[in-house]
């Protein structure tokens, strides 16, 4: 393999650990969000204020604005970028 290649190919290999990494915190966001909306629901029918809920998805746009959230995907984008050529 030469050298050109080998360079590709491990850039692909790190844009698909920071793609993991993504679906880690994409994966986690989309339960604390969806564990949210039962909460919502349930203190809808019991009437009663909705601060839980909204401090979990308070939380949840927190970690997706994060800048680690960001680097993350910038890093994503470039690997998969660089691998291409």
């Amino acid at each position: 393999m030469n050298t050109q290649m080998h360079k590709r190919a491990l850039t692909a290999r790190e844009a698909h650990l920071a793609l993991l990494d993504l679906k880690k915190v994409v994966d986690e966001a989309t339960q604390t969000t969806h564990a949210a909306e039962l909460e919502a629901v349930n203190l809808a029918i019991r009437s009663r204020p909705p601060e839980e809920t909204c401090t979990s998805l308070r939380d949840v746009l927190e970690r997706l604005g994060s800048p680690n959230f960001e680097a993350t995907l910038s890093r994503v984008r470039e690997g998969l970028q660089m691998a291409m050529f």
